[in-house]
């Protein structure tokens, strides 16, 4: 069976790179598409044995561009095409019903991804002419249902996985709070994530500022990089804020980082699933998280994480104060956490995905 996929950027983009060479060769043959350019990590794809297309769009709908897409697909004998996001999912529909693809699949990855009711219409139209939709959660597979009018049987959840086993470790805690700067006594709390106003990152300084005067030795960490930067570091010094608070910037070890933390916090205002909630759990830390997108799907509240209501400050810091005060909490919920996280492996992933290749295919008479 030959499947194509199109490659976003940010977070989806390294999941895509994280799953698409680990799909059966036996069974598929996978090929990427990149609609803007290659993207970072397409030479890494194809060192994996996946082949990479550039074919670029001037517009969703510039007829050139989805007539390139409709050739591609054709001089490959595509039998599945597998889209993300709204802005792969409107050129990918259109092209594939050219070239007349039999199985094609539309994947949302968050709640409200239609800046414009036109964007909704023009979704909304082309449902007919898709197969399933995937939804990363059950809130976001209600909200598909809801905007796009899909019937409910057609609209499936895969929630994202991770690789679990990449963030059990923890043999160099020590060495990476050293290398953080962090007294022994200190109590880090970790976000990590993009900077942008839906992950409510302005919350991080209400930690520092509250928990850090009412709990001695609370430092909060926070690992990426974003259009709110800036402005949170300023903030952060207009505050005095900044022995409470660190500015990691993007990093490429989050696994290691952690390794040095005793909570994770994730007060998002939207998420689809999030994979740094599951990344921390994996990690064994206790996971504050709101309860938005599929937040509470992953987390059993008071077992393996504890959930906020969303833009509660007062409960956010709450929850904070609550582990910073019970060592014996946090212990007990990190190891459920880390059990909990097993059941969002990216081999788990992979298998359903290979999972509804299959039965589509089988559906459409291909196998």
């Amino acid at each position: 069976m030959r499947v194509i996929t199109w490659l976003p950027v940010g977070g989806i983009e390294r999941k895509i790179l994280a799953v698409l060479p680990r799909l059966d060769r036996r069974k598929f043959r996978v090929r990427l598409v990149c609609l803007r350019e290659r993207g970072p990590l397409a030479d890494a794809l194809e060192e994996m044995g996946v082949p990479v297309d550039l074919c670029p769009l001037r517009s969703r709908l510039s007829p050139s561009g989805l007539r390139n897409l409709a050739r591609l697909m054709r001089r490959h004998g595509i039998d599945v095409v597998h889209a993300h996001m709204y802005r792969s999912n409107v050129p990918a529909t259109i092209a594939a019903r050219l070239a007349r693809v039999p199985v094609v699949i539309a994947q949302v990855h968050n709640v409200n991804t239609w800046e414009t009711r036109r964007q909704r219409w023009v979704d909304r139209f082309l449902c007919r002419w898709r197969t399933v939709a995937i939804a990363v959660s059950e809130r976001v597979r209600q909200d598909v249902i809801r905007n796009l009018g899909m019937r409910p049987e057609r609209v499936v959840v895969i929630r994202n996985g991770v690789h679990t086993a990449l963030f059990a470790d923890r043999s160099k805690r020590g060495a990476v709070r050293r290398a953080l700067g962090l007294e022994p006594d200190d109590l880090a709390i970790i976000y990590h994530g993009r900077l942008t106003p839906h992950k409510n990152p302005q919350a991080l300084l209400k930690i520092a500022r509250e928990a850090g005067s009412q709990r001695s030795g609370v430092v909060v960490l926070v690992a990426g990089d974003g259009p709110l930067r800036e402005d949170l570091e300023v903030e952060a010094k207009r505050q005095a804020l900044m022995d409470r608070i660190v500015f990691l910037g993007r990093r490429d070890d989050i696994p290691e980082l952690l390794q040095a933390a005793d909570i994770a916090v994730l007060p998002s205002l939207k998420e689809g699933f999030s994979n740094a909630l599951i990344e921390a759990m994996a990690a064994g830390l206790p996971v504050i998280a709101t309860d938005v997108g599929g937040n509470a799907e992953a987390i059993e509240h008071g077992r393996s994480g504890l959930i906020v209501p969303p833009r509660d400050e007062r409960a956010l810091l709450g929850a904070v104060l609550q582990l910073v005060d019970d060592p014996m909490a946090r212990e007990t919920i990190g190891r459920r956490a880390a059990e909990r996280a097993r059941d969002f492996s990216l081999d788990k992933m992979v298998e359903e995905v290979e999972s509804l290749y299959l039965r589509l295919a089988a559906e459409a008479g291909l196998v």
